[in-house]
């Protein structure tokens, strides 16, 4: 291989390890199978309420029994255990954020004679009331205005349900059980979630197989490596399986008026969560999971990236052109780093920790040097190591690699040859913390944890659990060990991350993968930030130009860097050129204007990422999230918000220099021009290549840089302006935007006309943005006491 060839190719993709397995997740339905028996939940008895939870046992339809808990785990949250036997809960979980103190709530309206007199049982918590019923078993849940929100699906059609509310599923060689459960649809009831998937946002007729895989290039099918067991409904509730095991989801897929889950686990542990609304179903889940910690101000700026930079002296030309060009960045990610190379010859990538000394001369000096001139280094990790370094020798020695449950070391499900760091044998994992503390000693800022996706399931942990159970929970134990690392050693909670799992979202940050350098590679990946984000992924991103594949041309090229600049965080990345004066003078004059204008914009992007951190909400959001009762919104999947007011409308059609616009309710200004636009309707908007239509909604207050930075990672700068966009009538929702930056944090209040900034030390240029006849003059106001102006 020459330096002039890329590392990754389409066809590298192919291993020549297993050629028999498909890199497809099996997706067979889950009911009505041959060679399988449903034993179901038929009835409950013996049902009672002890020490603040529901007991029963559950008689099922093949005369066996199991027991099902309900508890109260958490605000308006239900905790639904299946089990074959009496089974406590784990008294930790790293997928769930630790509990101050377990909620009592009041247990209303319980019958003690409930088995004769059919009176379900009544369990209450702030208005909502989950009814359960013993004979005949059924589960519904009531909001605090008496509507029904949530039932098992308990139908039954010539003597047998469809789709039964909650059970097992056996197999005739007596594998083992897998628990699913059943709920009804309702014809107004829509659903959000599963994980950064990339097909339609909105998931009713879907399929899902929560099981993370590498995409190898294919995100435009059900591979995914954020995938996820949950689901939000429009109807106020939201349900998370809380397991590692493989899952599958049929949404309205099988069976029209139902939805089924099962997971591949002899337990069901259940989380029924209820909120009004789509924001705070994400909040409830959040609370559940746990919300990010807020990145450094440097992160939400540019990472220049290519896979991969071979040299310093290419990189250094690279960094020097940037500056030349005006263009702002922060961070330089380098893939070709290490001395050996293993993805063509063992058909996986692996680390070994090893510098390339002669391609990466000085290295302490090279990183100290980029650092001083503000920019920040980003190197490429993986779990895995070559069977023929030194260090997989010295691991294997001490136990650190994940064995086999058919003796020795476990191999990936490829059988590739490189071992897996074992990250639940804690001195495994403080040792591999350590290879990456060291990188950061020399001058490094982040690591990228690549990988992790492809744990065998006969693979043996030091937990004693079986690769069945930690092929996904692996992904999160190894992306939390690698922020740790990183955290300890600069104090900044920054990762950059593949893949993820159920409470991986507290590391930020993430990008969506290998995408195809296509149109339609381009709009997958759009609908997976927006699926992501309904699982609380808020610094999410994408490769700008998509990942493998050819080069893409110009003008995609150019529509992705407009997508980009408007993301939460922002990658250049591909497996072939990525900078913009490879793409002609056009892409380097749009790339120089949106880098510019994300820059200014910055304190925008630190405000809604602050929010994420104390509400969960993701920066970039679904329409449905911010205007949930308009009709139709939940089919709109090519515009999103990026935060509250921000209304984006990205290019996906190659050719187009117009597209059209739905305008929720409101009036809107085009953040670039000034025309206002009429919401309630969709409209006809130009897009000439050098713009992508983004808008900004009435009553928002949109603060900025007057002068946009060089590096986001530097101080602060002393001026900011405020451009404020009054309400329409009397009417408005307010905004409290807090915005926390280098050395200060400002903090603002709008509504009702009123603008309140508390004190920091920044002067403010405020401007009212309205009808060219009634606009307003600048103010400039010092903020060091605090200021109040009326609009």
């Amino acid at each position: 291989m020459t330096d002039e060839q890329p590392l990754y190719t389409s066809e590298s993709y192919a291993s020549a390890y297993a050629p028999e397995q498909s890199i497809y997740p099996e997706d067979g339905r889950i009911f009505h199978r041959a060679h399988y028996t449903y034993a179901v939940v038929k009835m409950l008895a013996e049902a009672r309420i002890e020490n603040g939870e529901f007991q029963a046992r559950a008689l099922l339809s093949d005369g066996t029994e199991a027991v099902l808990t309900v508890t109260a785990y958490a605000r308006n949250t239900f905790r639904v255990r299946l089990t074959e036997r009496p089974t406590p809960p784990p008294a930790a979980s790293p997928m769930l954020t630790p509990l101050t103190a377990p909620l009592r709530p009041l247990w209303e309206d319980c019958a003690p004679s409930e088995q004769t007199n059919g009176q379900p049982f009544a369990l209450k918590m702030n208005g909502y009331t989950l009814k359960i019923t013993c004979q005949p078993f059924s589960m519904t849940a009531t909001n605090p205005e008496g509507e029904a929100i949530f039932a098992l699906e308990t139908e039954q059609v010539a003597g047998d349900w469809i789709t039964p509310p909650m059970g097992f599923r056996r197999s005739a060689g007596n594998a083992g059980s897998q628990a699913f459960f059943s709920w009804r649809m309702q014809n107004d009831e829509r659903f959000f979630g599963l994980g950064e998937k990339w097909n339609k946002v909105e998931k009713t007729s879907t399929r899902a197989t929560i099981w993370s895989a590498d995409t190898c290039g294919t995100n435009t099918c059900d591979l995914s490596y954020k995938s996820i067991p949950m689901i939000h409904s429009t109807r106020g509730w939201g349900a998370m399986i809380h397991s590692s095991f493989r899952s599958f989801w049929e949404v309205g897929s099988f069976s029209y008026t139902s939805g089924s889950a099962l997971i591949e686990e002899a337990q069901l542990d259940l989380f029924l969560y209820f909120a009004p609304t789509l924001k705070g179903l994400i909040e409830r889940y959040t609370a559940l999971t746990g919300r990010p910690s807020f990145p450094p101000q440097w992160a939400f700026g540019v990472w220049m990236s290519r896979c991969a930079y071979r040299t310093r002296q290419e990189v250094e030309g690279v960094l020097a052109r940037l500056d030349r060009e005006a263009i702002p960045f922060d961070v330089i990610h380098l893939d070709a780093w290490l001395k050996n190379h293993y993805y063509v010859r063992l058909g996986v990538d692996a680390c070994d920790f090893e510098w390339d000394e002669e391609r990466w001369p000085q290295t302490e000096e090279m990183l100290a040097g980029w650092r001083a001139a503000g920019v920040h280094t980003s190197l490429w990790i993986n779990p895995y190591i070559p069977e023929e370094h030194p260090l997989y020798a010295f691991a294997a020695e001490r136990g650190y690699l994940v064995k086999s449950t058919q003796g020795g070391w476990a191999r990936l499900e490829r059988a590739q040859p490189v071992g897996i760091v074992d990250f639940t044998h804690p001195e495994a994992r403080a040792w591999w913390q350590g290879r990456i503390t060291e990188q950061l000693k020399r001058g490094a800022a982040v690591v990228k944890p690549d990988y992790g996706d492809s744990v065998p399931a006969d693979a043996l942990f030091f937990n004693g659990k079986t690769g069945a159970e930690m092929h996904n929970l692996y992904l999160h134990l190894y992306a939390e060990a690698a922020f740790e690392a990183v955290r300890a050693a600069t104090g900044d909670g920054i990762v950059w991350r593949r893949a993820g799992y159920l409470g991986t979202q507290r590391f930020p940050g993430t990008w969506a993968g290998d995408t195809q350098t296509t149109w339609q590679g381009l709009r997958g990946a759009l609908r997976g930030g927006i699926s992501a984000g309904f699982g609380g992924e808020a610094f999410w991103s994408h490769d700008i130009g998509g990942f493998v594949g050819e080069q893409p041309s110009p003008e995609l090229y150019i529509r992705w860097v407009q997508f980009g600049m408007f993301s939460p965080f922002t990658r250049f990345h591909g497996t072939t050129p990525r900078e913009p004066w490879a793409y002609g003078e056009a892409a380097l004059e749009i790339v120089r204007h949106y880098a510019q204008l994300r820059y200014s914009l910055a304190p925008y992007l630190f405000a809604y990422g602050y929010e994420a951190t104390q509400t969960g909400l993701p920066i970039l959001r679904a329409l449905a999230l911010e205007f949930p009762n308009e009709p139709n919104i939940d089919t709109i999947e090519d515009e999103y918000m990026l935060g509250a007011d921000l209304l984006v409308a990205p290019v996906l059609v190659e050719g187009a220099r117009g597209r059209w616009v739905y305008f929720p309710e409101g009036k809107w200004y085009a953040l670039e021009g000034g025309q206002v636009y009429t919401g309630g309707r969709y409209q006809r908007v130009a897009a000439p290549l050098e713009r992508i239509p983004v808008f900004v909604r009435a009553g928002a207050v949109i603060p900025r840089y007057t002068h946009h930075p060089r590096r986001l990672g530097d101080a602060a700068p002393k001026a900011m302006a405020l451009d404020v966009y009054p309400p329409e009538g009397e009417q408005s929702t307010g905004r409290r935007l807090i915005i926390p930056e280098n050395g200060r944090t400002l903090t603002l209040e709008w509504k009702a006309g009123t603008l309140r900034v508390f004190p920091a030390e920044v002067m403010l240029h405020v401007a009212s943005i309205a009808d060219s006849a009634a606009r307003k003059p600048v103010q400039t106001l010092d903020a060091r006491d605090g200021v109040e102006c009326t609009f």
